[in-house]
């Protein structure tokens, strides 16, 4: 079973989160064997990278042409309306649901969580909310071409989450069949332990994820600032090529970068020729490397670049937002942008979005970014890690020179 990452806007950390929009991609790696409704809602803490809370969280599962085996294709959240209309929260999902039905071979089922719903004082959901959820969940399967074939309340307590069924096995249960029981337990269900061997962690909330985004190291970013500015005295000591390699040493390798090679890599990567051409190494399936014009110096400079790897690669993005917080805010969008279409095309969507807001705060003039913001947006799926090129390949495009009006030279002290 492979699966798609949901997204969705977040507000600054330890703010009320608001209506989201969640979007999908879809991360790579072996797939994940799962029994149930109950294994699903164990590992969507993990798929998503935080525990959900009050929000709605649908799963696409896409069936074989037989109807037996199924395939997750897709996982989107929105959190819960501030109204009781459910049903314009889950139509928020309707584009990326809809892709992944139109992408599928076989019947396609929707798996709905309710977290967190309206409870009366005794703990109970009220009536009008599961009602609600149901009539949204139907009304969104309608519209896809989907049927509901789960649907689960969810809540926590001190002995831990409990779930109960709505929608079992594509039946309705009646209100005497519907009971709270404990969830499985995240150590019980093998495929939670592939996800945490190949690196995904579970932070407590989205909050979280936004904070481990936004995180400084401002003694880093000042020693990096002093050296930007000895750089900008002297910009004939800038040696592209040699910060190419570095950015790529410390975010594939672990090498310790110091500030002069943090400013460096910073300021290289302002010119969006090197940016993307450093893009085309690491992802070398996005749609876009087929019709670029890559100049033949930066397919030389960017010719030890590695393509980022499509399982274990956590490590390296953590690495990449940790570079982040060490340059100076406004020196950071063009890493900012690179982080974000890393986390999309592998799976990461939480992050991409954080990540791209914070790239859009930093450059909102950045088109790359504000491209991927409406892909986000829309649940638009990241291109297929097999569509690319072969490992290890030249950049696809047409060599030539750097095009006229490039970001040349330092930014501004």
């Amino acid at each position: 079973m492979t699966n798609h990452e949901p997204g969705g806007r977040s507000p600054e950390p330890d703010l009320p989160a608001p209506e989201t929009t969640s979007t999908s991609t879809r991360p790579p790696g072996p797939p994940l064997r799962l029994s149930g409704a109950g294994q699903l809602l164990a590992v969507l803490p993990h798929l998503l990278g935080y525990r959900p809370r009050r929000s709605i969280v649908v799963v696409v599962l896409a069936l074989d042409q037989r109807g037996s085996l199924g395939e997750m294709v897709f996982t989107g959240r929105v959190d819960l309306p501030a109204t009781p209309d459910l049903g314009a929260a889950l139509r928020q999902l309707r584009f990326a649901v809809q892709q992944a039905a139109d992408t599928s071979s076989g019947p396609t089922l929707l798996a709905v969580f309710g977290h967190d719903l309206p409870a009366r004082p005794d703990g109970e959901v009220e009536g009008p909310a599961v009602d609600g959820l149901l009539a949204a969940s139907r009304g969104l399967a309608d519209e896809t071409g989907c049927h509901v074939h789960d649907l689960l309340l969810v809540r926590d307590t001190d002995g831990g989450p409990q779930m109960c069924a709505v929608v079992a096995d594509g039946e309705d249960l009646t209100e005497q069949e519907r009971c709270w029981r404990p969830a499985p337990s995240a150590p019980d269900v093998p495929a939670v332990a592939d996800l945490v061997l190949s690196g995904r962690g579970v932070l407590p909330s989205r909050a979280a994820v936004a904070a481990s985004v936004r995180r400084r190291d401002e003694a880093a970013t000042r020693a990096t600032e002093v050296a930007f500015r000895l750089l900008h005295l002297a910009p004939d000591r800038l040696d592209e090529r040699r910060a190419v390699r570095d950015l790529d040493a410390w975010v594939r390798g672990g090498r310790t970068l110091d500030a002069r090679q943090r400013a460096q890599v910073a300021v290289v990567l302002h010119d969006r020729w090197v940016r993307d051409a450093v893009l085309a190494r690491w992802l070398p399936e996005l749609p876009w490397v087929e019709d670029a014009t890559v100049p033949d110096a930066l397919v030389e400079m960017t010719r030890p670049l590695r393509p980022w790897p499509t399982t274990d690669h956590h490590e390296g993005l953590g690495r990449l937002l940790t570079l982040v917080s060490q340059v100076p805010r406004d020196l950071g969008g063009p890493l900012l942008t690179l982080g974000a279409m890393v986390a999309w095309t592998r799976g990461d969507g939480a992050v991409a979005n954080e990540v791209c807001d914070l790239a859009l705060e930093v450059d909102p003039g950045c088109r790359l970014a504000g491209m991927l913001r409406q892909a986000l947006e829309v649940g638009l799926r990241p291109p297929r890690q097999d569509a690319g090129r072969a490992h290890g390949s030249r950049p696809r495009g047409r060599p030539g020179r750097r095009a006229r009006g490039r970001s040349g030279g330092l930014p501004a002290a």
